[in-house]
């Protein structure tokens, strides 16, 4: 019997409509198994996205430029390997930065602030306040007092908690100079920023240029150029575009050690691969446990048309056509389950892309590391993600559906003839 593909496709549609409350079952455990990989994925992106963005907002800038010394002894800090000829490096950026970038110049030392009655350590980071705000976000974090004001530092919200002290309190900030003399100025507290990164919060006490010279000397050597690049879409291509202008100024400046984001924030990236593993096993799962229900489905259509199949093999049905039918079946199930999941999982990364889920307070004062306290977990689009939750979502379905496909191949004409 010559039977060809599109009939086959008929009778395999036929029998997944007769069977469709097995079929929908199984086709719902199926849809729900993508659209929680798709999901999941979103959310994992959608994390990887608010931690490096906060990472560049507030701490590390898109590319950190610093002396090859400094990155050398970056661990301590040390003032004495300040980049030299500043000038002449911020005038080559504009020729190898895309349009729209921004830099700063900041200086960062480890120094011990103190309300008069208490002392803690601390980070101190001298800003000059103009072009500091045009790359960080810092100043529009200040939620009481004001930024940038000579006379005054800006400490973060915790270590203010810490000191016990509100805007307008006296504090004590003291340093260790390049000489190993010590020093010590005497600042009203002008501002305090509620800034997301707790490592920050709880360390971070912002000087104007002015004063950060008063306390370590003049001229305040320059420990980093910070770049901040034009937002993109993908995260993927922020670090691509952060690692080539870092190789590109590198190249044009060997004394020169350009931080991307990527290697600032390189233990944290590195952990994007042991998540996406993570995802990929969940989805495995689900659709395991979608592929006995195929199997079952399959195994109890077969046995319940053993007299049809028997006919079909009378009129001449190849056991080779048999199997390419149950197979049929089996994938068109993994097909409806697959739409369904894209659907579903559309729906949920829309949700998560528009709304977010909050966990903002719900931490306490618990560090949270790279990620910032006040979470809102938002996802993202990725079209490789649906592609790949459908291609899983069809083959597996095709390959829970071969065995009973095979054994329904194997079945003599005389034996299922019987039950006609």
């Amino acid at each position: 019997m010559k039977t060809n593909t599109r009939m086959l496709f008929q009778i395999a549609l036929r029998n997944v409509k007769r069977h469709r409350n097995r079929t929908l079952i199984t086709a719902i455990v199926l849809t729900v198994g993508i659209a929680v990989y798709i999901m999941f994925q979103s959310m994992l992106a959608g994390m990887d996205r608010i931690t490096i963005d906060a990472a560049i907002d507030y701490d590390n800038s898109s590319v950190s430029l610093r002396s090859k010394e400094y990155e050398a002894h970056a661990a301590t800090q040390p003032l004495e390997y300040g980049l030299q000829d500043t000038k002449s490096i911020a005038a080559s950026l504009p020729g190898m930065l895309p349009a729209g970038s921004a830099w700063t110049e900041r200086t960062r030392f480890f120094a011990q602030i103190s309300n008069w009655t208490d002392e803690t350590s601390a980070l101190a980071v001298a800003v000059k306040p103009g072009t500091d705000s045009e790359v960080f976000k810092t100043a529009g974090e200040v939620k009481e007092g004001r930024w940038g004001k000579a006379g005054e530092a800006v400490l973060g919200a915790d270590l203010a908690k810490d000191l016990r002290v509100k805007v307008g309190d006296s504090v004590v900030i003291s340093a260790s100079l390049p000489d190993s003399t010590l020093n010590a100025i005497d600042l009203a507290v002008g501002g305090i920023a509620d800034l997301p990164l707790s490592s920050l919060s709880r360390q971070a006490v912002y000087l104007t240029w002015q004063d950060a010279e008063r306390l370590v000397g003049a001229p305040l050597p320059v420990t980093e150029i910070d770049i901040r690049l034009p937002t993109v879409p993908k995260l993927e291509s922020l670090v691509a575009n952060a690692d080539a202008v870092g190789a590109k100024i590198e190249a044009s400046d060997s004394g020169v050690a350009p931080v991307s984001i990527s290697k600032a924030m390189g233990d944290y990236l590195a952990m994007r691969n042991m998540k996406s593993k993570f995802a990929y096993i969940l989805v495995v799962i689900v659709l395991l446990i979608s592929s006995v229900g195929i199997f079952n489905t399959i195994l109890m259509s077969m046995y319940s048309r053993i007299k049809e199949i028997g006919v079909l093999a009378a009129y001449g049905l190849e056991p080779k056509q048999i199997k390419r039918l149950f197979s049929l079946e089996g994938l068109m199930i993994g097909v409806i389950g697959g739409i369904g999941g894209l659907i579903l999982g559309a729906i949920f990364v829309w949700w998560l892309t528009a709304y977010g889920i909050s966990f903002s307070g719900m931490f306490g004062s618990l560090d949270l590391g790279s990620l910032p306290k006040y979470l809102t977990l938002k996802g993202e689009w990725n079209g490789a993600t649906f592609a790949q939750g459908f291609i899983f979502g069809v083959l597996v379905s095709w390959l829970a559906s071969l065995m009973p496909a095979r054994k329904a191949s194997r079945i003599e004409v005389t034996e299922a003839l019987r039950f006609v």
